[in-house]
Order: C-alpha cells, then structure tokens, then sequence
C-alpha cells in the first residue's frame, strides 16, 4: 500500500510539471508553413501547373488576337502647324483677347469647311465635328519635365538647391514653350471612304477658316478699340432730317470722331503712319475735322439759328424741346453725383480729424498694450523687427491706401463736375435755337417776296454745306480706320500669319486599342493567372496533407 501511494504521488508530480520547450517548438513546428513542402508541392503539381498556365495563355492569346482583329479600324490624318502671332505661348491673341484652339474647331469654321468642300456626301457634320481634335506636340518639354522630375525625387536634396533647379526649369521650359500644334481627324471604319488628298485640303481649310474667323470675329490682328465706322453716317437719313436736326447730327459725328482720333493717337507709331496715296496722316484727320467745325459747321448753325429755316418748325421745335429736357435731366444727375462724392470726402476728412489722429492710424491699429503683448515672445535674434518698425510699416501701408482713396475720390468728382459744364453747355446751345427758331416762326408768318427768296437761298446754302460736311466727315471715319487697321497689322502682327504649316499632311490607319496596349494586358493576364494557378495547387495540396497527417 505505502508503495502504490508513493507511485501516485510520483504520477501526479510528473503532471503537474510545465511543458517541455521541446515539446513546445513540436506544437509550434506542426502550425508553420515550410518553405520546402511548398516547393515539394509545387514541384508534384508541376504537369498540371504547365497545362493549367499553357490553357490560360491560349485563351488570353485568342482573346488579344480577337480584339485586335475584330475591332473598328480607324483613319487618321494629321497636320501639324506652328503658331506665328505674338502671344501665342500664352494663350493670347496679339490683341490681348484670350486664345483657345476651341477656336479653330469652332462651329462656324467647320460649317464653312463642310459645305466648301461637299462632305455630306461622306458623313454626317456631328461625324466630322467628332472626327476633329487638336494637340500640342512638343517632345522635348516631356523629356525635359522626365529629367528634372528625377532630380526633384533626390533625398539629399537641399532647399538652396531646390530653389536653384526650379528656376532652371522655369527658364528652359520657357525656351522650349514652342506653340506647335496638330490637327488630328479620324475617320471610322464606316466613314472611311474619304480619300486622303480630300481629307488634306479639308484640314488645310480649316486652318485658313479659322485665321479668317479670328481677324475677323476675334479681331485678332486689331487693338480693342471702339472706332465709328462709315455705316452710321448715311446720307439719306441727313436728307430725310429737318435742316436742324441733320446739322446737330453732324456735329455730334464730328465730336464722336475727334474723341476716336485721340484714342488712336495714343497707339505706338501713330504720330508717323501714313496711310492712302496721298500720304494721310492723323494731325491731317485732326486739321481736317477741326476745319469743318470751324468754317463750315459752325457758321451752318448760326444761318439757321439768324434765318430759322425749317422744313416742318413744329417738329424742329419738338426736337429741341426733347434735347433740353434730356439734358436737364443728365444735369440733375451729374450735379447729384457730384454732391455724393464731395460729401463723402467731406465725412472721411472729418472721421479722421475727429480721431486726433491721421486716418492710418485710425480704430484699426492695435493699442500699446496689445502690441506689447504681441511681441513679449519675439527673440531676440531679430531686434530690427521691434514694435516701432512694424508700427511704422503698418501706418505707411494705411497712409497709401488712404491718399489712393482720397485721389479716386477727388477724380470722380472733377470727372462728374466736368460733365455737368459740357450738359450745361449743350443745354444752353439748345435753348438758344429754340428761343431763336421760335421767334422767327411767330414773327415770319408774313413774308415779302425779297424774304422768301432769301429764304430759298438760305436752305440751298444749307443744304450744299451738308453735303460738304457729310462728305468731309464721310471721308475723315474711312482716313481713321484706315490709319487704325494699319497701326493694329503693323504692330500686333506685322506679317498678318497666324499660323504656318510645319509638314506635309500625314496618313495612317491605326487600331483604337494598340498592339502594344494590347501585349502589356496579355502580360499582366498571364502574371494574374499563373498566381491563381499557384495558390490553387498550395491550397489543394496542403489539405491533402493534413488529411494524410490525421
């Protein structure tokens, strides 16, 4: 009995005693996976593993080939063609308006093209408008871009040297920005039936339309200016008007272009250009206008305004009636605005007096107190940057803005008092015309034969010195336009190309999807497939292994 009690005993000590480490590292050992039962798995599997990726790489072979052969081909042609104007690499017109190549596929352009070169019997114009594109072709910027991407990605580099490779990059980009273009038109294989010399001169048009269609809507070659032009001046309406009325119209024509003439007077060149046969210059144009105020339109109004001459007086003096009252109106108006932007000044004079202080250092500057607060923590590596300066600098920058304000302020009220003198001017000359016409009217309803022959060689006179002044005026707006349209070529585009050709028209017939495109999809199919395969076999093999283990 004492010695089956001590075996017990022996028994239970032995199972109470931690787990050997070798017996752990066997428990851990049947949970791992070993490098060697994967490859001996794949090498027992290997026939199938060479079945299964030979299957998978014909049938991704008859798919590529499938695709390639059985989709849409395609036939493209291109021209490429180089932007002449000044401004181009900036996406600008040389007039400074803003530059698109929207513009040469615009619908206006490939309308014209469409029906110029008969393509409807072709395809439809939504085919040609969807067959058009237009790219940028500059290969030496992509490899520039390609080599200093590369040196931006260094680890060691430094911001100096950062700096420093920006800015060379920023420079020869700049050199590189070349404004080359290709026009691009694809054809699919049901529309294909365009032969190639049809499909050149298509493109070539559409370059030549679209320089047509910029002179002439984007005023590409011409400076932004709003010149009266030959058609507001029509002689028949000058006939059709009372003798009054056809002359005031002359002479707001004539201010209208005697305002234009200064405007381009103020064009580069434009106090040496001459223009016409004659050699017409603009101090002509300005003599020339000057001259018939002075001695022909001028003494017009006064033998109307001395005679009253008429051809309905009751519509004349309607007339005159309308221009006063409109004029009364514009100076009630002017004298308003006035009042507003003097009272204004007046109010923002008077806040900043009111202050003790100069408006720059107004509510909005920080108090001593705050401002100490601000720069207690400041280091002292930078004591040149005390509260005294940057209150200087800060009270600088709000006297700028005060006296620019000041000075916007004081040019609106000199603009708006200046037009309420020329409104009070005009208003007078008016009223003048009408006390004038209407005392001549109630005075001259009998009249001797010596008056009515006066009368009759009154309006002869007015009516020759109209055709003058309509003639003279007529001839000074064309003088004008010519000198702007020569000013405009000769300085925006001095060759008046926008664009010229940089090779032949090429053709080719091209795949939507490229054999190339189409090589690198097989290549990635068969690493997808062959990895399925792979963790197929693993998977499989491994559980036969564990079936066989239990």
């Amino acid at each position: 009995m004492t010695e089956k009690r001590q075996n017990q005993q022996i028994q239970k000590q032995e199972e109470m005693k931690p787990a050997q480490p070798e017996a752990v590292w066997q428990e851990y050992d049947e949970d791992e996976i070993s490098l060697g039962d994967l490859f001996s798995t794949i090498w027992r599997a290997r026939g199938r593993i060479a079945v299964y990726t030979l299957a998978a790489g014909l049938v991704i072979l008859a798919l590529i080939l499938g695709v390639y052969f059985f989709q849409e081909t395609e036939y493209v042609a291109k021209q490429e063609f180089r932007l002449q104007f000044t401004g181009a690499d900036q996406n600008q017109y040389p007039n400074g308006m803003k530059f698109s190549t929207a513009d040469i596929l615009s619908t206006e352009v490939l309308d014209k093209v469409y029906r110029q070169n008969d393509l409807g019997k072709y395809m439809t114009f939504s085919d040609f408008r969807a067959g058009l594109a237009v790219f940028q072709m500059n290969d030496r910027l992509r490899l520039l871009e390609f080599e200093y991407s590369q040196k931006f990605n260094e680890k060691n580099l430094t911001m100096e040297n950062r700096q420093r490779l920006e800015q060379e990059f920023l420079e020869k980009k700049k050199a590189l920005m070349v404004p080359v273009y290709s026009l691009t038109f694809i054809q699919g294989g049901r529309t294909g039936s365009i032969p190639n010399n049809v499909a050149a001169k298509v493109l070539q048009d559409i370059l030549r339309e679209w320089s047509l269609f910029a002179d002439r809507v984007k005023g590409a070659n011409m400076y932004q200016l709003e010149l009266v032009s030959p058609n507001v001046l029509k002689k028949e309406d000058i006939e059709a008007e009372d003798y009054l009325v056809a002359t005031d119209i002359l002479r707001i024509m004539i201010r209208r272009v005697s305002k234009d003439l200064e405007s381009v007077a103020g064009l580069p060149g434009a106090r040496v250009v001459r223009v016409g046969e004659q050699g017409i210059s603009l101090s002509d144009l300005r003599y020339r206008l000057q001259d018939l105020e002075r001695f022909k339109l001028n003494p017009l109004l006064g033998l109307i305004r001395q005679t009253a001459v008429s051809k309905h007086p009751e519509f004349t003096l309607g007339y005159l009636q309308n221009q006063i009252f409109d004029l009364k109106l514009k100076i009630d108006q002017a004298a308003a605005n006035v009042a507003i932007y003097e009272n204004s000044l007046n109010q923002y004079i008077a806040k900043s007096r009111g202050t003790g202080l100069s408006p720059a250092q107004g509510e909005g500057t920080p108090g001593p107190s705050s401002q100490q607060g601000m720069f207690s923590n400041v280091p002292a590596m930078i004591p040149q940057f005390g509260e005294s300066f940057l209150n200087s600098l800060v009270q600088m920058a709000q006297e700028n803005s005060d006296a620019m304000f000041r000075q916007t302020i004081t040019k609106n009220v000199i603009d708006a008092g200046l037009e309420k003198t020329d409104l009070e001017f005009q208003s007078k000359f008016y009223e003048d015309m009408w006390i004038k016409i209407s005392e001549q009217k109630n005075s001259g309803d009998a009249k001797s034969d010596g008056d009515k022959d006066f009368f009759k060689l009154a309006e002869e006179r007015v009516e020759k010195i109209q055709q003058e002044i309509f003639e003279g005026l007529k001839n000074s707006i064309k003088d004008l336009n010519l000198l702007y349209d020569s000013l405009s070529r000769s300085n925006l585009n001095a060759d008046a190309v926008l664009y010229s050709v940089t090779s032949p028209a090429l053709f080719s017939v091209e795949k939507p999807v490229s054999a190339k495109r189409l090589v690198m999809f097989a290549v990635l199919g068969m690493f997808l497939c062959v990895g399925v395969i792979l963790l197929t076999v693993l998977v499989k093999g491994s559980g036969r292994g564990r079936e066989r283990t239990a």
